[in-house]
Formats: structure tokens, sequence, C-alpha cells
């Protein structure tokens, strides 16, 4: 029984590489992920045996795909110090605060638009005894408030997905950010301004009400941050390295397993790699990208109205 679940979990995403991708596999689809699994009700989305499975995928304290490795790797770029602050969106367990202030000693900000994250994360910070070096707090992101020029880089790794007013937030952080302030964020976007396809519009759908993903087509997004003075550089395109990540999660973990902890846990794999699938699903339809987006904060070169003023 344990391999057979242990073979039925694997196979989603599983890819023969001497098989062309217009090629059908002989592998049977999984079954579409309504017909498994009903969609989380608001108040348990983060129960206690996700996050069990979750954290043992990704690495304690995240829950993406690509855990501190992909926030180590991002740290030289940013020449960050005890001196120096950041705005984190989407922290969630707080795995991300707690590697950039053990590598770098960084004071940190994070907002997390989930609440049940929120308060999950704000008691791992004080469990790490990070409270005022890198709270956790919950704001949805919808309205977000800045100080001016209050952080010297802005981070997050899916945490903007599903927010619907993109540009009224990355106004904020623009505001937010100094001079020469970077940003970095990657996330789930739709390859171009054509509608979404088949596979795309099922895993929206199966995501939870309250955590509903609004991915923007690459190149508006990459205009909206031109239009809010942004130096924007070329985007990195992760979707490889993000599907190979969540294999090797599921793959790393499974392998861990006893038998007694394969069957124990058994029923909430199967809805982790349900929910996997949908999205897996999409991206491999091409209808969906997985980027990384780095962009500058330039000095304002707008005149004040009183500046106008005085040169009359």
């Amino acid at each position: 029984m344990a391999k057979g679940l242990l073979s039925k979990l694997i196979s989603p995403f599983r890819r023969d590489s001497a098989e062309p991708e217009d090629v059908p596999s002989a592998q049977p689809k999984p079954e579409p992920v309504e017909a498994a699994r009903e969609a989380p009700k608001v108040d348990d989305v983060w129960p206690a045996t996700r996050l069990n499975v979750v954290e043992k995928m990704w690495g304690e304290g995240f829950i993406t795909p690509g855990g501190a490795d992909q926030v180590k790797k991002l740290l030289p770029l940013l020449a960050l110090d005890k001196k120096k602050s950041v705005l984190v969106l989407g922290p969630g367990l707080g795995g991300i605060n707690f590697t950039m202030v053990e590598e770098t000693g960084v004071w940190i900000t994070g907002l997390e638009s989930d609440t049940e994250l929120a308060k999950l994360g704000h008691e791992s910070m004080i469990r790490a005894q990070l409270k005022r070096q890198a709270p956790v707090r919950f704001n949805d992101l919808e309205d977000l408030q800045l100080k001016p020029k209050s952080f010297d880089a802005a981070l997050s790794f899916e945490g903007t997905l599903t927010v619907v007013d993109k540009k009224a937030l990355f106004s904020a952080v623009a505001d937010g950010l100094r001079v020469g302030g970077e940003l970095f964020f990657s996330t789930l976007a739709l390859p171009d301004t054509n509608p979404p396809n088949d596979k795309v519009k099922e895993w929206i759908a199966c995501e939870p009400d309250r955590a509903k993903p609004h991915p923007w087509p690459v190149e508006a997004m990459q205009a909206m941050l031109t239009s809010l003075n942004f130096e924007v550089r070329p985007v990195e395109d992760l979707t490889a390295d993000y599907r190979r990540w969540v294999t090797t999660g599921f793959m790393n973990y499974l392998g861990g397993l006893s038998k007694s902890d394969l069957l124990a846990t058994a029923q909430e794999l199967m809805h982790e790699c349900e929910y996997w699938t949908t999205r897996i699903n999409a991206i491999d339809s091409g209808g969906l990208k997985v980027v990384r987006y780095h962009a500058i904060k330039l000095k304002d070169q707008r005149k004040s109205v009183a500046e106008l003023m005085a040169k009359r």
C-alpha cells in the first residue's frame, strides 16, 4: 500500500526528458482537483497537519518552493548589513526574515496579507527573539501606506500574487524605497496579454477564496514598474527552476519517510499533491510562468510646484 501511494504521489511531477513535450504521456492524467478535494474552508487553509508537510518539503519557516536557498542567492546582490532596512511582502511563517537576519543582520519589516500566516509568522519571530528586528505583521497590501524613503530594499517570494491593485501596491513600495533602493520579487505571471487558458483558469479556481491569484502579463508588469520611476532590469525566467524545486521537495520529503510515517500523513500528502498538480499543469500548459523582477528606484526627475514657480 505504501509503495503504491508513493508512486501515485510522485507521478504527476515526473517528466521523461527523452519524450517530446508535444507527445502525450503514457501515464494516466491525474484526476481534476475538484473531483478529489473540496476547496479549503476559509479558516482551514493552513492547519497544523498541512504545515507539518509543507515545511518539510520547502524548509522550516517556508511555504513556497525554493526555501532558504532562493533567499541566500539574492543576498550578495543587495549588500545588506545591520545598518540597512528591508521590506518583505509576504513573509509567511517567517523563514525569509530569519534567513536574512542570520546571514546579514539586516532590520526587516514583514507584511503578510494572510491573517492566519501573519499570526503564525508573528509567533515564529517571537520564538526566534526577532520580534523587534524582523516582525511579521498583517497587512492586506491593497492599501499599503509606507513612510517615504524608509527602506533600502524590498523583497517578495510570491507574496504579491494575490494583490488585486498591483499598481497601487508598487507605487507605495516605490515611495517607501530610498533612491537607489532595489526591488526583487518573484511571482507567477501570464506569458502574454491573451486570456488565461483552461489550465490556468482551473488553477485560479482551485485556490481558496482568500488567496485567489491575480497574475499579470510579464510585459504589463514591466511597463507598470517603469511608469513608477524604476529602472527595470531584464526579467529572469524561473519556470524550469520552480518546477524542479517542486519535484525535488516532494522527492526529498517522500524519500525520507518511513512506511508508518507515509501512511500517517497519507491524506494530507494527497491533498498537497493535488494542490501542486493543478499549479504544475498550468505551468506545463505554457499559460503560466514563474518570473523574478529586479528594479531599482531612480531619483525623481519631476519638478515640484514650488520649483516650477521659483523659475518664473
